[in-house]
């Protein structure tokens, strides 16, 4: 049996990296999709080869952006397998601040850009292909100033965990990696002063990422699979954790 081709959406994201380098790396074929030439390009240069790995500029939350690159994964690989989708957006702000066209926003980059593209790749999909989306713990317990982004991404755990019935019926896996911020560069340049214990690496994303994508995961259809690393919810009612000025 030839490798499984996997349509990797958002792959300019800095999180992308680290699942292209590590199903690239056991042999899958890839097409890397996303709106910046120059990110995708980068890609291509460290990992890409021709009839393995390869880009496509486009915008899968668009409908038409999504099925080309559906269409252009068959035609350069032969056949698709899975979808592993990447594309998100993040906006923090006080209700009174955010007007409508910020939830709008959060919805087109965090739920509605899943399901143009699932739209797509779906028709081509066989019995154990793989689709892997991404959520947070916020979708289950929001924290104030996050309205916009914890309602988009709970409307995608929803709406995964009901296409997971419809697609289960033809032995497609439909699952969502439930994560906590990544631990990249870029955030640690943005936030100086954060305690990044609470994070976690990319590379534990795509180590779940792989799994789920393997036939590993052949028990699991519409699962919420948590990778939090440290991360927890925390109150004052509670006191401080063992062993940080509370009980031993």
């Amino acid at each position: 049996m030839s490798a499984p081709v996997f349509l990797i959406t958002g792959a300019t994201g800095r999180l992308a990296e680290p699942v292209i380098g590590l199903l690239g790396g056991r042999g899958d074929r890839l097409l890397l999709t996303g709106r910046d030439k120059g990110r995708l390009a980068e890609l291509e240069r460290r990992h890409g080869a021709a009839g393995r790995i390869e880009a496509l500029v486009t915008d899968v939350s668009d409908p038409e952006g999504a099925r080309l690159a559906a269409e252009e994964a068959v035609r350069r690989f032969g056949r698709l397998d899975g979808l592993v989708h990447l594309v998100g957006g993040f906006r923090a702000g006080p209700l009174f601040l955010m007007d409508t066209g910020a939830y709008e926003q959060m919805l087109r980059d965090n739920f509605l850009s899943a399901v143009t593209a699932t739209q797509a790749v779906l028709p081509h999909l066989t019995e154990g292909a793989r689709l892997v989306y991404f959520s947070t713990p916020l979708a289950d317990e929001p924290l104030p100033a996050l309205s916009a982004y914890a309602a988009a991404k709970a409307a995608l755990v929803a709406w995964v965990r009901s296409i997971a019935h419809e697609v289960k019926r033809s032995g497609i896996h439909a699952n969502t990696v439930v994560m906590t911020m990544a631990d990249t560069p870029d955030k640690r340049r943005e936030r100086p002063q954060m305690n990044f214990d609470h994070t976690v690496t990319p590379e534990l994303v795509a180590r779940v990422v792989g799994f789920l994508t393997s036939e590993a995961a052949d028990g699991l259809y519409g699962s919420c699979v948590p990778v939090l690393g440290r991360f927890e919810f925390t109150s004052e009612l509670g006191g401080p954790p063992p062993g940080v000025g509370g009980p031993r």
